[in-house]
């Protein structure tokens, strides 16, 4: 007699999971009835077994079987990976879901994939957490991962798989706690003073990237706002920059988030405030001009779309948008040229120099802050590195100049040789000053006319004369 083949016993209320013919795991349960009161089957496949529970789930009831299948079935890693796919990635902008990706894949499925949902802990969360802290990761990325895991945790609960946010408990400090050398190295994100002169004299030699950096160094634009403008933005009569859109990299995805193209595109800017018209020095507006010059000419002789007004200003040769990659890679060219490939000069660094030049000229935070094109004044002063303090001291000079003729006026006002009485009699006219009217008594009940005078005779011994004529009844 044939062997009979063995079985395995399912899980409760986890409906059917098995392998078909093509090598896929198909996953279906009933998930409700029709008017009639027969099932209503749903079928769904995967590569995998846990895929395809995962594809299952979301067509069961919260309640019951739909909960009883993830927690018996489907790992932390698993689940979230399903709920990035199919939720947070029609949420959000394809640059943060590619950052919600690479956290998952890079630090927490390594950490806590294998775990079930609801068995991750406040404690266990702090911990992975907390060890990324101590083994220096920055406390920026810890956050975006605590923020990550929080909103994860939220759609599990939504999904009755947990009671409780476990993330609620975990506590961070507040900001970052650098060393001497991190904090050394946060003074000199501008292009140091000494440098900038030896900058200028090597972007002079290029007929492309004088006029682009010199945008972001006179105007503080970031590196994608610039390689976005296009000639319509910029007002030489009014000396202006219009700062409408920024260049950015859309990344493609596959079904399991695996990055599969990159490509540069127009985009709206980084924030509403970045949205700005900004007005511009004459330096950057005679470098705009003159490349508007060599661009027209070239227009005129490759015909390539590079002058007019819906063109990019700083378009390659086909007139199509530069990518920042490219640019890159000139930029870094021109350096070594000239001996600057040490000197940790790059496009951000222009943007911070902008900043700083307005911050040693005593500028007003709230006005930086309009021109970088920041949303909030806190940010602005993150870029305030300057190694200086001279434009410190220039503020608080403003105390010597505000306050120096008061008290200059406070010390001409002090007695003088002046008649006591006479001073008295004219207090009591404008203040009714009655201490004043005291020293005029004792001056004339002492016969003497000087402060000094008056001090003299208190020191001495003899009892104080009286006038008796001021006692005559």
């Amino acid at each position: 007699m044939p062997r009979k083949k063995a079985t395995s016993k399912r899980a409760n209320n986890e409906g059917s999971v098995y392998k078909n013919k093509r090598g896929l795991w198909v996953a279906q349960a009933t998930i409700g009835y029709d008017e009639n009161g027969k099932q209503i089957r749903k079928a769904v496949s995967g590569k995998t077994r846990a895929e395809a529970i995962a594809n299952l789930a979301p067509y069961l009831p919260k309640n019951g079987a739909r909960k009883q299948l993830i927690q018996q079935n489907m790992s932390l890693q698993n689940h979230m990976q399903f709920w990035l796919m199919k939720y947070k990635r029609r949420t959000i902008a394809p640059r943060t879901f590619e950052r919600y990706i690479v956290n998952a894949k890079r630090y927490i499925y390594p950490y806590m994939g294998n775990y079930l949902p609801q068995n991750i802990s406040p404690n266990l969360l702090q911990d992975f957490l907390g060890g990324m802290l101590d083994n220096g990761y920055a406390l920026d990325t810890v956050k975006h991962i605590k923020y990550q895991l929080g909103q994860y945790f939220e759609y599990c609960i939504d999904e009755e798989i947990i009671d409780k946010n476990p993330v609620n408990k975990v506590r961070l400090q507040s900001r970052e706690r650098k060393t001497k050398d991190a904090a050394e190295e946060q003074e000199y994100k501008a292009i140091p003073e000494e440098l900038r002169d030896r900058f200028l004299q090597a972007i002079g030699t290029s007929v492309l990237f004088k006029p682009l950096c010199l945008t972001s160094m006179f105007a503080g634009l970031r590196i994608g706002e610039v390689l976005a403008l296009k000639w319509k933005d910029f007002d030489e009569k009014n000396k202006t920059l219009s700062v409408v859109r920024t260049q950015t990299v859309e990344p493609t995805f596959d079904e399991n988030g695996n990055i599969t193209k990159r490509e540069y595109v127009v985009d709206k800017t980084k924030t509403a405030g970045s949205v700005r018209v900004l007005p511009i020095p004459d330096l950057l507006v005679e470098a705009l001009k003159e490349w508007k010059k060599l661009r027209v000419m070239q227009e005129l002789m490759t015909k390539a779309p590079v002058s007019k007004a819906d063109d990019f200003i700083f378009a390659n040769n086909n007139g199509e948008m530069r990518s920042y990659h490219g640019t890159r890679t000139m930029f870094m060219r021109l350096l070594k040229k000239h001996g600057l490939e040490d000197a940790g000069i790059h496009f951000y660094k222009l943007r911070h120099t902008f900043s700083n030049t307005l911050f040693e000229a005593q500028e007003n935070p709230k006005v930086i802050q309009t021109l970088m094109g920041h949303k909030k004044v806190e940010t602005t002063m993150i870029y305030n590195t300057a190694t200086t303090n001279k434009y410190l001291q220039k503020a608080v000079d403003v105390f010597d100049e505000r306050y120096a003729p008061s008290e200059q006026q406070v010390t001409a006002a002090q007695p003088s040789e002046k008649s006591f009485a006479a001073i008295s009699d004219e207090n009591e006219e404008s203040h009714g000053d009655q201490f004043l009217q005291n020293v005029a008594r004792l001056m004339d009940e002492y016969g003497v006319s000087t402060l000094d005078e008056l001090m003299e005779a208190m020191d001495d011994d003899h009892p104080k004369p009286r006038r008796t004529k001021d006692f005559e009844m």
